[in-house]
């Protein structure tokens, strides 16, 4: 297993147990995260803050990897996936996912989510 997919297990469990403390190790300090209709997410630390943000509106998350791409250098994974929340008081299951990940040896570098 390369770097970029360890990187997915840890931040798709973290997510899971939504534990906004491990978000920190996972993206590397100088980090850019972007997805749809938001501006671009840029250093760990404002990662991790929008992140908890937006766990702490929901509970019980599932993601589930349905499947994975991962470079010959295990630098890039490329990840199909669903997630599943409780948000609002209504259950929102099974959202379509794709997210791009290059790691460097400090975490994540750069994050590309498509829905």
């Amino acid at each position: 297993m390369g770097r970029a997919r360890g990187l997915w297990d840890v931040l798709s469990a973290a997510l899971e147990k939504q534990d906004v403390d491990a978000l920190l190790d996972i993206y590397a300090p100088d980090a850019l995260w972007l997805e749809p209709q938001n501006p671009p997410h840029e250093t760990s630390r404002l990662i991790q803050a929008y992140l908890s943000s937006w766990m702490s509106a929901r509970e019980s998350i599932d993601v589930t990897t349905k499947r994975m791409l991962e470079s010959a250098d295990g630098s890039t994974v490329a990840v199909e996936w669903t997630i599943s929340f409780t948000a609002g008081g209504r259950r929102w299951k099974d959202l379509p996912r794709s997210t791009w990940i290059e790691a460097s040896t400090d975490g994540v570098r750069y994050q590309r989510d498509y829905y």
